[in-house]
């Protein structure tokens, strides 16, 4: 396992409202996020990512979840 999907697992168990499926099926490998009906993706890196590179895509997916509506509590 990467060190992307293992940033983008811990921030999403910050979240127990929202349900999460891993999609490495792609090109690219996705995470699937639904919340109250509502499905988002989020693709990210199947390489090692840098610290910087690993807080972008964190921030990303926060920003995506409070879109859509989720909290984090």
């Amino acid at each position: 396992m990467n060190n992307s999907l293992e940033a983008l697992r811990k921030e999403l168990r910050r979240w127990p409202t929202v349900d999460y499926v891993v999609d490495m099926s792609g090109r690219h490998p996705r995470v699937i996020v639904s919340y109250g009906g509502v499905e988002r993706f989020v693709p990210f890196s199947s390489t090692k990512v840098g610290r910087y590179g690993l807080m972008q895509k964190v921030t990303q997916l926060r920003r995506m979840l409070r879109e859509i509506g989720a909290t984090d509590e």
